[in-house]
């Protein structure tokens, strides 16, 4: 598979787990994921103690700004990072960040490349 647009989670996801060469996110999926991609790039430590952090946080639906203020002094992040961090996923996020790197990006679309062996 070359390149596949997403607008979705779930067909991020698929494509990363097919592994297109080349990924085109539109819309507010997006927006969502180049906030997070701090996180991705984030140090093992910040990454272990964001995952504890939001692991503490009981889910209701969506993270709210109040849950997430105290992350965001933990681990430094501003909080729409976190937020979009986890409405996406660490795992999906710090994955899909290894595998790709950003080749452009503007609002409501960013492009991924699948990284060269």
């Amino acid at each position: 598979m070359q390149a596949v647009t997403v607008r979705t989670k779930a067909e991020l996801e698929s494509a990363k787990n097919a592994g297109c060469v080349q990924i085109i996110v539109e819309g507010s999926l997006a927006d969502n994921l180049k906030r997070s991609k701090k996180v991705a790039t984030a140090g093992a430590i910040t990454i272990a103690l964001l995952g504890t952090a939001l692991a503490a946080i009981p889910f209701t639906g969506g993270l709210s700004m109040a849950a997430a203020a105290p992350v965001a002094v933990l681990t430094g992040f501003e909080i729409a990072a976190i937020i979009a961090a986890a409405s996406l996923g660490l795992g999906l996020i710090i994955a899909l960040f290894k595998d790709y790197e950003e080749i452009s990006c503007e609002p409501g679309k960013l492009v991924l490349k699948k990284k060269q062996a």
